[in-house]
């Protein structure tokens, strides 16, 4: 079923509907894991926003009650998007490091009897320096080791289990090495952390544009992303569970509301930005819809669609590109270069020429 599904993807037509693709002549965006390219969908939502109704929100005119819709319907797309059991659980902001500071800081306040944070060595350095800052008040780091094998590193949830214990407050990692690309087995984190009274804290930045997420699966408890690495401009989103957030000393002006998710919304962020999160989520449901027509719900479609790219990344479309499209890649070689010397991370806007040109590049070097 993966093959097939990875045949289906209809690359070309995905890669019509992104701009600077078409704009980028032989040049060739290949640090996706730095940000995503943004679909035309996206920049057409950013730009009527800009243009129709960049004003504040919570205003009693017009243009200030469509900011306010748009924000609701952003919510129900990425709730969508994640499974949440509601859109109230999903909070809009800078970046998915911006929120794992903003909640870090709320958890520090909460130890009490349980000092211990237990962080694990494969994570990104944003979703370990937030939570090392916490020793200042008075938290003790546990650190979850990766197992170094034949399939690289990985992090193996039966060395968990004796980290765990009744002093553990909160387990915070990856869904996927941004260093190996190796993914975790969150749904057991969760299942050990909860097991002793302890809450999970998801960085999904590095898996999100690979795969469905399933925060009602997964049973964590809070799940940060940054939209701009699923198609969305530059911003982030957090999502958390209703009854966790609520009981967080956040940081918030006396005016806002000391619920989720105004309580984790802490000054204006780019609302043009959250409307092309909202046409992200709509891009990627239309995906879903084309390439397996008839899911009767949004979060169908939505899983479908990840599905299908994660099937499509992992198949003989990206590993075997046809020698037609290595002697093109030749030709596009220098540009290619410049892109990423270093770190090549792939997506479903990658054809077989363009992953060609990467790999040329890389022998060159």
């Amino acid at each position: 079923m993966p093959d097939q599904l990875a045949l289906e993807f209809p690359v070309d037509d995905v890669r019509r509907r992104f701009p600077a693709l078409e704009r980028a002549g032989p040049f060739v965006f290949f640090d996706n894991a730095a940000g995503a390219q943004i679909p035309d969908t996206v920049l057409e939502a950013v730009t009527d926003h800009l243009l129709a109704r960049n004003v504040q929100r919570g205003g009693p005119y017009r243009q200030s009650r469509e900011v306010d819709a748009m924000i609701g319907r952003a919510r129900e797309s990425v709730a969508a998007f994640v499974n949440a059991c509601g859109a109230d659980e999903v909070a809009f902001g800078l970046n998915a490091t911006s929120f794992i500071r903003a909640i870090s800081l709320a958890v520090g306040q909460t130890l009490g009897s349980r000092p211990e944070i237990v962080l694990s060595d494969l994570d990104h350095e944003a979703n370990i320096a937030t939570w090392l800052a916490l020793e200042r008040a008075g938290a003790r780091i546990v650190w979850w080791r990766a197992r170094v094998g034949d399939d690289g590193a990985r992090l193996h949830t039966a060395d968990l289990g004796p980290l765990v214990t009744e002093r553990t407050r909160l387990v915070a990692c990856t869904m996927a090495s941004n260093a190996t690309g190796s993914l975790v087995d969150v749904a057991d984190v969760a299942w050990r952390a909860h097991a002793v009274g302890a809450e999970v804290f998801l960085d999904a930045v590095h898996y999100a544009p690979h795969g469905p997420i399933d925060v009602q699966a997964l049973d964590c408890d809070y799940l940060v992303c940054s939209g701009y690495k699923v198609f969305a401009p530059h911003m982030g989103f957090a999502w958390c569970r209703r009854e966790a957030i609520n009981r967080l000393p956040t940081f918030r002006e006396d005016f806002i509301p000391d619920v989720t998710p105004d309580k984790l919304e802490a000054g204006t962020y780019a609302y043009e930005n959250v409307a092309g999160m909202e046409a992200a989520v709509g891009y990627l449901e239309h995906l879903g819809r084309r390439c397996h027509p008839g899911r009767a719900t949004r979060a169908e479609a939505l899983r479908v669609a990840m599905t299908t790219i994660a099937a499509y990344e992992r198949g003989p479309c990206m590993a075997s590109p046809p020698p037609s499209a290595c002697a093109t890649a030749s030709r596009r070689c220098a540009s290619a270069w410049r892109v990423s010397t270093r770190r090549r991370s792939r997506q479903a806007l990658r054809d077989a020429t363009s992953v060609s040109a990467a790999a040329i590049c890389t022998r060159r070097g």
